[in-house]
């Protein structure tokens, strides 16, 4: 029987997390890869010592989330492709209840179960997110806020376990390769509601993030900076793709003026790591206020 699903994993210092995610899947009925973001902790040769079934690709340098993703997702043959996180986990019968709910509606571009943060299952926290998730559409008259046939239609997908259609996502187009982190997930669900398609959340599937993330290398100050740095460029990227160019200028003048005020704040609090994240804050917003890309000429990401 041929294989319909693609199971992406994108790894950065995952060598510790990523035993649970892999042991659980089916390595007959799927096609898992696991995209390495150049750890420095043997992720790599860890998958490969332990599970040797698993495809591993190693990048020269980290390329961030999307740009990592995309670079298996531009080589997938099949149906449909699961972006998994290293931390987290799904079973089968959850994978093939988001398969067969997007099988019968070609519309679905993209899907995902119901993210849950303790493991093994809590019916009651299961429970709650369906819950919330009833009263969030409740009174909201945009056409995307929609339960179709017991699922919800959402604007936004959580990106820990992310199915795709992958004829239909080639057409659309993968994530945005101008964003290093951050708000990628937020741009490629805006994409597919742009294009007359949806995001559904399947409350009928589970899958659990276990958290732990991958651990970023060199010093946490160091770390502190570059995320900050990203969060900020990310996020008024996201808002010039929303409301244009003069609006995220705006915000951007303003970011620099706030996390400047914050950064003196901090600095005569003596508090360092508030003091590098608004530091971070500011560069970041300095250099999309300026014109800088995420990334430089030669690829390498900034921060």
């Amino acid at each position: 029987m041929p294989l319909n699903l693609t199971i992406i994993i994108l790894t950065y210092n995952s060598a510790k997390i990523i035993k649970s995610c892999l042991e659980v899947l089916n390595f007959e009925k799927y096609k898992v890869v696991v995209v390495d973001n150049a750890s420095k902790d043997g992720t790599a040769e860890f998958v490969r010592q332990n599970f040797p079934q698993v495809l591993v690709q190693e990048l020269p340098r980290n390329i961030g989330y999307g740009n990592g993703n995309n670079m298996a997702l531009n080589q997938v043959e099949t149906e449909f492709a699961l972006i998994l996180n290293p931390d987290a986990v799904i079973f089968e019968k959850d994978i093939e209840i988001v398969l067969e709910v997007m099988k019968k509606n070609l519309l679905v571009a993209m899907a995902g179960p119901v993210i849950l943060n303790n493991f093994p299952l809590e019916q009651k926290e299961l429970a709650e997110k369906i819950a919330n998730m009833e009263q969030d559409l409740a009174g909201i008259k945009d056409k995307y806020y929609e339960k179709i046939d017991g699922n919800f239609s959402v604007r936004f997908l959580i990106g820990a376990a992310l199915f795709m259609q992958v004829a239909t996502m080639k057409k659309i187009g993968f994530f945005d390769k101008e964003i290093f982190l951050y708000y990628e997930d937020d741009e490629i669900c805006a994409r597919v509601r742009a294009n007359g398609f949806y995001n559904f959340v399947i409350p009928s599937a589970t899958a659990f993030h276990i958290g732990g993330g991958g651990k970023s290398s060199g010093s946490s100050l160091k770390v502190t900076y570059k995320k900050s740095w990203h969060l900020s460029w990310s996020k008024l990227y996201w808002k010039y793709l929303r409301k244009g160019k003069l609006r995220a200028k705006r915000s951007a003048f303003k970011f620099v003026l706030v996390y400047l005020v914050k950064s003196l704040v901090f600095a005569l609090r003596f508090d360092a790591e508030k003091l590098v994240k608004n530091l971070g804050g500011c560069a970041g917003s300095l250099a999309f206020f300026i014109g800088l890309r995420a990334f430089d000429k030669n690829g390498n990401s900034r921060g």
